[in-house]
């Protein structure tokens, strides 16, 4: 019996031995504290720590770049299961959240792109293209730029004013994500502007401009499309920068104030006539203005020829009135 007993004990022993040899023992681990993934699938190493070779095995498929997966404390106790991994979940953890990097761009980004198809399409000049659409809230993996993405199906309207178009954004994987985009394009041109703001009384000087692009079809003749027209005027009213400029924002400085004593001058042929008078508005040189004779009390037109000096247009009512 005892003899019996021994050979049983020995083989309960072999059978543990060999059960020890067959069945890896488990592997000792924690939960990462940072949990987030760069590539389009989730990995036993992104989830614990010390795992050796055993970190590259494919547990999850990933969320989209920018956004976050959630996977409940069970879960995470049945992937360690499977997986032969010695974690003990903690009483309070009830879920984790898997965050994937990735790089955040706007439609806005896109407009480049969608140029480069157009003018591939025949659209020439200066133009500007406009994408529709969402400003936030869009990602591409870590790894891509907004570089990579790709367009089809872009088509162009009968005015060339609008389009519509695939964006192919690169997701990790073989299958882009498709996004359906539309905009407007519109020709442009570079106008002046004002590079800071001035109050009525300024004299705008080379370092007041810069050059701004505007859409054509809002120019019109009152638009001031030279630099030329801008330096050394006075602005009228308080300009803001960046903004178009209109011939009725600016004047020449003002040469004579408004109530200021002026010299009349009248030219009769080779007769120059002159009287002390008052002006009754301000002007700069070569405007016309309303003068008062001081002596006469009449008042007649005149160009500002220089400060403090005026020219009288030559007629016999101005005559009678020097």
């Amino acid at each position: 019996m005892m003899q019996t007993t021994g050979k049983t004990y020995r083989h309960i022993l072999i059978a543990a031995l060999l059960a020890g040899a067959t069945t890896p023992a488990a592997i000792a681990a924690d939960l990462r504290e940072q949990l987030s993934v760069i590539d389009p699938v989730i990995k036993l190493g992104d989830l614990f720590t010390d795992l050796g070779a055993d970190a590259e095995t494919i547990v999850l498929e990933a969320p989209a770049p920018g956004d976050s997966k959630q996977l409940s404390s069970y879960e995470l106790e049945r992937i360690a299961e499977q997986y032969n991994i010695d974690w003990e979940r903690p009483t309070y953890l009830k879920r984790v959240s898997v965050y994937r990097e990735g790089n955040a761009f706007t439609l806005d980004d896109l407009g480049d792109i969608a140029l480069r198809e157009a003018q591939a399409q025949g659209l020439t000049g200066t133009v500007e293209i406009q994408v529709y659409g969402r400003r936030s809230g869009l990602y591409l993996p870590a790894d891509a730029t907004v570089n990579d993405i790709e367009l089809e199906n872009f088509e162009l309207n009968s005015r060339q004013d609008r389009f519509t178009a695939t964006a192919l954004l690169p997701t990790g994987t073989n299958q882009p994500q498709r996004l359906t985009i539309s905009g407007r394009v519109q020709e442009v041109r570079m106008v002046p502007t004002l590079a800071r703001m001035l109050t009525p009384g300024e004299v705008i000087s080379q370092g007041d401009i810069e050059w701004t692009k505007m859409p054509v079809r809002q120019i019109n003749s009152r638009v001031i499309l030279s630099s030329n027209e801008l330096l050394g005027q006075t602005v009228k009213r308080t300009l803001q920068p960046g903004r178009a400029l209109f011939t009725s924002d600016v004047a020449p400085p003002v040469v004579v104030e408004k109530g200021s004593v002026v010299t009349m001058v009248l030219q009769v042929g080779s007769l120059s006539l002159s009287a002390s008078g008052r002006a009754l508005e301000a002007g700069g040189n070569g405007d016309m203005i309303r003068v008062m004779n001081t002596k006469s009390k009449q008042t007649v037109d005149a160009r500002v020829i220089s400060p403090g000096q005026v020219a009288v247009t030559s007629n016999s009512l101005t005559l009678a009135a020097m």
